[in-house]
């Protein structure tokens, strides 16, 4: 084996993914942050935050009382009709016995002028969150939104 391959496999191998049970926990946490989008209820994203957490959808959105704010706006005038998110390849791994890092596949269909429904995803991409255990359960302390594929309509959301 050569050493760049030999480096590449100890890299792979050394990577903990966290338990089943924090697997279960945090694939929750992530399922919930898209069902509060999708069903009107972004307003109340901000609990699933810590204190300092940030929210990167374009723009860091810094603090859970920025997060909310985000989140009001969108519930007030949210720039689609109809959303949902499709989450899906959730992997995590552990950083130490109460944090983790983690990526989603999320699949977005949305409906956001007055045409009709589509198949066709809005966008396909990942999140990037950085979780911590607290007394409450696990928490985000950031997610970054990464953009694989558009199908290039032009949204305005909340900064």
């Amino acid at each position: 084996m050569t050493t760049a391959k030999s480096n590449a496999v100890q890299a792979t191998t050394a990577e903990q993914l966290v338990s089943e049970t924090d697997h279960v926990g945090l694939s929750r946490l992530v399922t919930e942050h898209a069902w509060r989008v999708d069903h009107g209820r972004a307003d109340t994203v901000h609990e699933l935050y810590v204190d300092n957490g940030v929210l990167d959808v374009g723009t860091p959105v810094r603090g859970r009382e920025a997060i909310r704010e985000w989140g009001r706006q969108l519930v007030a005038a949210a720039p689609w009709r109809s959303i949902r998110h499709v989450c899906a390849n959730m992997r995590f791994v552990a950083d130490g016995a109460n944090a983790a890092e983690g990526t989603t596949l999320l699949t977005v269909f949305m409906v956001a002028g007055p045409g009709a429904a589509t198949t066709v995803p809005f966008s396909v991409g990942e999140d990037h969150d950085r979780f911590v255990r607290t007394e409450q359960g696990w928490k985000l302390v950031s997610r970054r939104w990464v953009e694989l594929f558009s199908r290039g309509d032009v949204l305005n959301l909340p900064q």
